[in-house]
């Protein structure tokens, strides 16, 4: 039997966000990346959502010392800790399928930045760059997934408002200010029932208890 899990995550922005499309604009270096229908609305890619809550639940399951890999490169990925298992890896497909979030009438606008050098922390002559930015009150997130079990659906929602409540800031330049957010909302259904904020925290708790079972 096959169990479905559906998590709808409503996101406040704190600033504007910025992801990289691959439109070109006069007048922009970095433009924004849009909806593939119309090319109208500013989006955040499914693949960046994705990234950066795997990145998140990476993160957090190494502070409870639960072991979790390094997602950022193919070659670190080991394929059987619980975030690979959840998110995916070169040898298993991820059992979760993201939509983009698009941020209709959304306004923009270009903020002119100036490349640093690493090394003398100071900026590159003749490196100045304009970013286009999308400003928006909200982000709405929406995640599909299919387990084959009620307790992995379970434990998949859990994961994923583990890492959703955590992230800070989602995009380019988050180091320049961009991209800010906080959870606002997490709603998480299967077949049978929503499930509980008490349900996700209690599943949370238990992986680190089995974490201490295993040593």
């Amino acid at each position: 039997m096959i169990y479905r899990l559906w998590v709808d995550m409503q996101f406040h922005l704190l600033s504007g966000v910025h992801v990289t499309g691959e439109q070109g604009k006069l007048w922009v270096d970095k433009a924004l990346m849009v909806d593939w229908h119309h090319g109208e609305h500013p989006i955040v890619p499914a693949t960046t959502l994705k990234g950066w809550l795997r990145e998140s639940a990476e993160r957090l399951l190494r502070g409870l010392g639960i072991n979790a890999c390094d997602g950022s490169t193919a070659m670190t990925i080991c394929g059987t800790c619980p975030v690979c298992d959840l998110f995916g890896s070169p040898k298993k497909r991820s059992s979760l399928r993201f939509q983009d979030a698009v941020l209709s009438d959304a306004l923009t606008d270009v903020r002119m930045n100036a490349s640093l050098s690493r090394y003398r922390k100071t900026t590159h002559e003749e490196r100045l760059f304009s970013t286009e930015i999308a400003w928006h009150y909200a982000l709405n997130a929406k995640v599909l997934g299919f387990f084959t079990s009620e307790i992995d659906a379970k434990k998949a929602a859990a994961l994923l408002w583990f890492a959703a409540k955590a992230g800070f800031a989602i995009g380019a330049a988050r180091s320049r200010g961009l991209g800010w957010l906080e959870l606002a909302e997490f709603q998480a259904q299967t077949d049978d029932s929503l499930l509980s904020y008490n349900e996700m925290t209690d599943t949370i708790t238990n992986l680190t208890l089995q974490k201490e079972v295993d040593k």
